[in-house]
C-alpha cells in the first residue's frame, strides 16, 4: 500500500489473487508435480549415493583418499555451475535430478561417514561375539549412525529445494515451477512472481514437517 506500484511490490491480495490462479489451471498443477517429482527423485539418488560413499570411504583408506578432494570439489563449487555444464549434454528435464543429487551427496556422505568412524568399536566387538551379524547391525550399528543421518537428511531436503528451482530456471525444462519463474520474470508479472515464490515456501515448509515427523517416527524404533 505505501510503495503504490504493484509492478515493484505487489500487495498481499494481489499476490493471494495470483496464486489462486495457478493452483486453478492445470499447467500450474504439471509445474508443480514435476517439479516435486524431480526434488524428491534428486533427493533419494543424493541419499542413495551419500551412504554407498560414506561406506565405502569409512572403511577403505584408499578410497578416502582418492574421493575426499572430490567432495570438496562438489561442496564449493555453485550450483549454476554444474547446471550449465550439464545442460552441454543433458536433457533439460534431467538436469535438476542431477543437480539436487550433487548437492545433497556431499551432505550425506560427511555426515554418514563420520558417525560409522565414530561408533563405538567395543560395542561392534561384543556384538560380533554375542549377536547374528543381522541383530548387530539392527540394534547396535544402527542406532549409532542413524541420528546423525536423520538429521543431515532433513536439512539437506531444503537445499534439495532450492537446487532443483534454480537448475530449472536455468536449464527452462518444458514443465516445472522454475520454468514458470522464469516466463513470468520476462514478462514483468511481478505479483505471479510473488505468487510462485509464496507457494514454493509453503511447499518446502510442508515437505520437510512431514519428513520429519516420518524420520521421526522411524527414530523411536532405534532409541
Amino acid at each position: 500500500m505505501l510503495v503504490g506500484n504493484s509492478l515493484l511490490l505487489p500487495s498481499p491480495c494481489e499476490t493471494l489473487q495470483s496464486v489462486r490462479d495457478v493452483l486453478t489451471t492445470g499447467r500450474g498443477w504439471q509445474a508443480i508435480g514435476l517439479t516435486l517429482l524431480r526434488i524428491v527423485s534428486g533427493y533419494l539418488l543424493g541419499c542413495t549415493l551419500g551412504v554407498a560413499l560414506a561406506v565405502l570411504t569409512s572403511h577403505f583408506e584408499t578410497a578416502n583418499w582418492l574421493l575426499k578432494p572430490l567432495r570438496s570439489l562438489v561442496k564449493t563449487t555453485p550450483i549454476t555451475s554444474f547446471a550449465l555444464i550439464l545442460l552441454v549434454s543433458v536433457v533439460s528435464g534431467i538436469v535438476p535430478v542431477i543437480v539436487a543429487a550433487i548437492v545433497v551427496v556431499p551432505m550425506i556422505w560427511q555426515t554418514t561417514e563420520e558417525a560409522i568412524r565414530n561408533r563405538s568399536i567395543q560395542l561392534e566387538e561384543m556384538a560380533t561375539v554375542y549377536l547374528t551379524p543381522w541383530k548387530k547391525l539392527r540394534y547396535v550399528t544402527l542406532p549409532q549412525i542413524l541420528p546423525r543421518f536423520f538429521s543431515t537428511a532433513s536439512v539437506s531436503l531444503g537445499f534439495a529445494w532450492k537446487a532443483v528451482i534454480t537448475a530449472e530456471i536455468l536449464s527452462l525444462p518444458r514443465f516445472g515451477i522454475g520454468r514458470e519463474m522464469q516466463s513470468i520474470k520476462s514478462y514483468m508479472e511481478t505479483s505471479e512472481l510473488f505468487a510462485w515464490t509464496l507457494l514454493v515456501i509453503c511447499m518446502s515448509v510442508l515437505m520437510e514437517s512431514g519428513f520429519r515427523i516420518l524420520l521421526r517416527k522411524a527414530g523411536q524404533r532405534y532409541d
